[in-house]
């Protein structure tokens, strides 16, 4: 009997012990509030045992409750009577807890189990508003029988009913945004409960007796709340009417009930000093049942902490630990702190408003409950679980898990994204909340710039022309993204406002086509204290802030900026370390300014051929000012220094340089002459190299053309020579050909037999003859050729070695050295050529050049007796 009264204890200390935990920079108390709407069935069947423990437990669950909780009970016979009625809230309050109590315990009535008692309680749920996203609604069905309009229905059908409604129920929405939970506690066998659906947030238990009663109010209880009973360890009987508790953290109340003993309650104290009231005392009992008495006690007054420590709780008769169950209510908060993009949130709804592409980091601390006091990790148990993940899609990107709680950097996508953290105390509901949010997706925002320039280089106007000024003007870009923006209509839509200063000075705004805006100043105003001239600011600024300026003057008196004329001339050459200027001075009325009133606004520029050149602008105590064009780099043309000295020189502006000086009371200009080097000078360093280096380009070129127009031998070309010898006597006359070498031509195409400037090719020695490239893969040979035409080996074995100079070749090598041919006749002396071209390779035709100057007589013939036999042919 007393675990069922705990347990009813423990689902009391959940609807006050849930904890909430807002991700915002301001605290929350672990306490949620709950709205509780239950069914009790008081229909005949439920008489006995099963009604006693169903009431007792209801008496318990309602002491139990705090101030803040909702409680609506739905009577089934109330609805049987009346389909309207609507369901009874009891009142929770410390002076009325005792006659609510005692009404649960006196009801007594006995009709059937209508299923509209359930539509009843759901239904109040739906009218209690709440704003606070952390309140949590529940539905509690405690019966023993069907329902009356199922009861006729098969057991499947009965199912199928109960599970359409329960899980219509929980797709209902509250009115704070949250989806209610249920729990259906069957009696008995005569009842066909719904299906357990976990995920949809149904839970349902089931008992066929008393005892299966306690057992199932237990798991009942322990699903709703966890275990938040105080551990025996904790509990010390300090006297035979005191007991001592002791905590590590602070705490909201102290939850105490009292069962089978008239004990009662006299003093509770911390740490010895500090008394703790007793905010709320209810009896409980059931007639006839003796262990079903006792006293729901609540200590502190849930509205400021009790502090950590120990607490001596005092009776004033004797108590045994057996009869006590307490439990503790925390009197912890947790403060979190959210950054996104470095920049710390005050209300987490703002993750609503990030864009992917965001930082964020997250860091969490527990402080008791409406104070500052922060508590350190150390102090809470041992086996204390921490944790901040994020979620995307629902699958896990990060988690921390360590008690520093702290996670960083973590970068946003565009996705369903899920915040979640929690501290989880062993003993008690863990501290968590879950924020769900998507980020938008990032778009890049445009950023706006704004440059000012004056329309000209007039930069000051006379107050008495500035009502029909035309040539002052100030012109603004805006850009974005750094690209000038050049559509008027774009420019006009960012609405930007043009501000001036002094007041009273005014002028007429207007675009250009270009998409610039242009101010025209057309009124001034005198500024008190002005001698002479006084500045106007004129602003440009866009609504994001972003702004530019530009100031003009206005003058007073009749101002005249006037150039000094330039007696000294620049040599073209001597810019660098130049210290000819031109020079300004500045008259008010015909007087000329001090140094002090004119040195202010000053600005100088050159003409556009010498923009490249830098100024030095002084002003003297006489207020003369000067302004000296310069260049930063020195070139020295001298001998030293001839290559292409005279590109630079010829690169150099001869052009005379004007200098315009623009000051806030006019504009000048006046011109330095420019003057060439002297004609020994440009001769030596500028004509001379010249030449020099165009001839020496000139026969480089030549050089390089004729190394490759030359030219080559063919690429798989070679000659073959041998000694040709005459042999004859006792009537037999033939020639003979001694060794045989192949002349590879390809090896005299390389660049040492080719680098000579000229389009001759270079003459190669081939043993005793000497050839050249020719055009078209031809030959020239430089020797008399007195033969010029086939071969005929003297026998027939050789017939198939002269198909090719190479067999021949190879055929002297097996044969002793030598072939065997007929007699080769010379030409006619008077055909002799002393160079002749061999147009192309060919196996057919050899060429016999003789020792001699003329043939030697044999036998009254021209005969050839010794010379050289070559033959120009591919290489196999």
């Amino acid at each position: 009997m007393k675990r069922i009264i705990s347990l009813l204890l423990m689902v009391l200390m959940i609807l006050s012990l849930l904890l909430c935990f807002p991700l915002t920079a301001s605290a929350d108390s672990m306490y949620i509030r709950k709205v509780v709407s239950l069914v009790y069935d008081d229909s005949t069947s439920m008489n006995g045992d099963k009604w006693a423990y169903a009431n007792y437990a209801t008496q318990v669950f309602t002491g139990m409750l705090n101030n803040e909780d909702k409680l609506y009970i739905t009577y089934m016979s109330a609805v049987q009577d009346d389909p309207s009625h609507e369901p009874d809230e009891v009142d929770l309050s410390s002076g009325a807890i005792q006659k609510s109590v005692d009404s649960i315990r006196d009801h007594d009535d006995r009709q059937d189990t209508p299923f509209a008692a359930v539509q009843t309680a759901y239904d109040k749920l739906l009218d209690v508003d709440d704003s606070n996203p952390n309140t949590q609604y529940w539905l509690v069905v405690i019966s023993d029988g069907d329902f009356n309009e199922i009861i006729k229905e098969s057991d499947d059908e009965k199912k199928d009913f109960l599970n359409e409604k329960m899980e219509s129920y929980t797709d209902g929405v509250m009115p704070n945004g949250t989806r209610p939970q249920i729990t259906f506690l069957s009696i008995g066998d005569n009842i066909v409960p719904p299906d357990e659906n976990t995920a949809k947030g149904i839970y349902t238990y089931q008992a066929n007796d008393a005892s299966a009663i306690v057992g199932a109010m237990s798991d009942l209880s322990d699903r709703i709340s966890g275990r938040t009973r105080l551990d025996s360890k904790d509990i010390k009987q300090i006297s035979d009417t005191k007991i001592q508790v002791s905590s590590s953290i602070p705490l909201l109340n102290i939850a105490v009930l009292a069962q089978e003993t008239d004990a009662r309650i006299l003093q509770a104290i911390r740490n010895n000093e500090n008394d703790i009231p007793v905010s709320r005392e209810a009896s409980v009992s059931f007639s006839g049942y003796t262990d079903l008495a006792g006293t729901a006690y609540l200590l502190g007054d849930s509205q400021s902490a009790i502090g950590s420590g120990t607490y001596d709780i005092t009776f004033d008769k004797k108590i045994d630990l057996d009869d006590l169950d307490i439990l503790f209510e925390p009197a912890l908060e947790m403060r979190m702190t959210v950054t996104v993009n470095g920049t710390e949130l005050s209300d987490y709804r703002d993750l609503k408003n990030s864009s992917e592409g965001d930082v964020i980091s997250v860091s969490c601390k527990v402080y008791e409950m409406g104070t500052d006091k922060e508590i350190d990790f150390s102090l809470l148990p041992g086996d204390t679980k921490y944790e901040i993940s994020v979620n995307e899609n629902g699958a896990n990107k990060k988690k921390v898990t360590d008690k520093n709680m702290q996670l960083s950097d973590y970068k946003l996508s565009n996705v369903q994204t899920e915040l979640t953290a929690a501290v989880t105390i062993e003993g008690f509901n863990p501290i968590d909340y879950t924020i769900k949010f998507t980020p938008a997706k990032y778009v890049p925002k445009t950023v706006y710039t704004i440059e000012s320039e004056f329309d000209g280089d007039k930069k000051s106007i006379k107050y008495d022309d500035i009502s029909s000024n035309t040539d002052l003007s100030v012109r603004f870009t805006v850009f974005a993204d750094g690209v000038a923006m050049t559509d008027p209509d774009a420019v006009k839509a960012l609405n930007p406002q043009i501000s001036v200063a002094q007041t009273g000075n005014e002028g007429a705004i207007s675009y250009s086509n270009d998409g610039k805006i242009v101010f025209t100043p057309n009124k001034a105003n005198i500024v008190a204290g002005s001698s002479g001239s006084y500045d106007v600011d004129v602003t440009c600024t866009l609504a994001d802030g972003t702004n530019a300026k530009a100031t003009y003057t206005v003058l007073l008196a009749d101002y005249q900026v006037v150039a000094v004329d330039v007696k000294d001339t620049i040599k073209k050459t001597e810019f660098y370390g130049n210290t000819v200027g031109a020079s300004f001075y500045v008259l008010k009325d015909g007087v000329k300014l001090s140094k002090e009133e004119v040195e202010a606004g000053i600005t100088a520029t050159l003409d556009d051929d010498h923009s490249d050149l830098k100024t030095k602008v002084t002003v003297d105590n006489d207020g003369v000012i000067t302004v000296v064009p310069y260049s930063e780099e020195e070139y020295k043309l001298n001998f030293g220094r001839w290559f292409v000295n005279w590109a630079h020189y010829w690169g150099l502006n001869k052009n005379d340089v004007t200098v315009t000086l623009s000051h806030p009371y006019g504009t000048a200009s006046s011109v330095i002459d420019v003057t060439q080097e002297s004609v020994p000078y440009r001769l030596l360093n500028v004509w001379l190299p010249f030449v020099l280096e165009l001839a020496v380009l000139l026969f480089l070129i030549w050089w390089v053309y004729c190394i490759l127009a030359k030219p080559k031998f063919a690429k798989n070309a070679s000659v073959y020579i041998a000694d040709l010898y005459y042999e004859g006597g006792m009537g037999n006359h033939y020639h003979q050909i001694g060794v045989m070498e192949r002349k590879n031509l390809n090896r005299f195409n390389k660049l040492k037999y080719r680098w000579k400037p000229t389009l001759k090719t270079t003459v190669v020695s081939l043993g005793k003859i000497k050839v050249s490239a020719g055009d078209g893969g031809s030959i020239i040979c430089n020797s008399k050729v007195w033969y010029k035409g086939n071969i005929e080996p003297l026998y027939t074995d050789a017939r198939d070695a002269i198909e090719h100079p190479e067999k021949v070749r190879l055929y002297i090598d097996d044969n002793g050295g030598y072939m065997n041919i007929r007699t080769l006749s010379p030409f006619d002396a008077e055909t002799i050529q002393p160079v002749t071209t061999l147009d192309r390779p060919d196996t057919e035709l050899y060429y016999v050049k003789m020792d001699m100057e003329e043939p030697d007589i044999v036998d009254g013939k021209e005969t050839i007796t010794s010379g050289t036999i070559f033959v120009y042919v591919n290489n196999i």
